[in-house]
């Protein structure tokens, strides 16, 4: 089946949904997959530009606030594991 003909098929399927619920979780998906994933967390989780973005700028906020951790403290804290 070409993607033409795949395009049709789920169209005419969408047209005949009448569950309510079902069309919120189709449009949840759709904003989902119409997002453009950039980077992805340590764990996985697909990150999109503009929570990209924010995370940035979020990092960036706690850096100026002088809210980190340097590397010497890290190694001091290991030590104590």
């Amino acid at each position: 089946m070409d993607i033409d003909a795949k395009k049709i098929e789920l169209l005419d399927w969408l047209l005949h949904i009448n569950d309510e619920s079902k069309l919120k979780k189709i449009m949840a998906l759709k904003i989902v997959l119409d997002k453009e994933i950039v980077a992805h967390t340590i764990s996985g989780y697909p990150v999109d530009k503009e929570e990209y973005i924010n995370m940035v700028k979020e990092a960036d906020e706690r850096i100026t606030s002088g809210n980190y951790t340097t590397l010497e403290d890290l190694e001091k804290e290991i030590e104590n594991w």
